[in-house]
């Protein structure tokens, strides 16, 4: 296996979809296509050509960067991808010398987030996309 992690990488909506397929999310496709490219930053991992792991940052540049859509292909998953990824970025945040990098997360990946850096606060949101139950 031959990883390459890359910043700001030319990916396309199809591969990024593909990768949250994967993963059992939905594909958001049509969302994806006014992000893709757009947002402050994207670390993404190859293995060859295909994409194998991905997240984004958006950021005032100056304050706040939030980090998010952090995915790795399952076959790929439990080899370190997610904890590189999430470095690279809040290395770049730093180098940037934007103040706070924040992200969401689900509590069993509260480990992850520590090794990454992150120090755990409480938080919490409301998601305008969740269906009734």
């Amino acid at each position: 296996m031959h990883l390459q992690y890359v910043e700001n990488p030319k990916i396309t909506v199809d591969e990024v979809a593909a990768l949250r397929i994967a993963v059992a999310w939905d594909s958001r496709k049509e969302k994806l296509e006014k992000t893709i490219g757009s947002t402050y930053l994207t670390v993404a991992c190859f293995n060859g050509n295909n994409l194998v792991g991905f997240v984004d940052v958006i950021s005032d540049g100056v304050d706040d960067a939030f980090i998010r859509n952090l995915v790795v292909h399952p076959d790929y998953q439990k080899h370190g991808i997610a904890l590189r990824m999430l470095r690279m970025a809040a290395e770049r945040i730093k180098k940037d010398k934007i103040k706070t990098a924040n992200v969401l997360f689900e509590p069993e990946l509260t480990d992850l987030y520590r090794r990454a850096g992150f120090r755990i606060v409480s938080g919490g949101m409301i998601d305008n996309e969740v269906e009734e139950l």
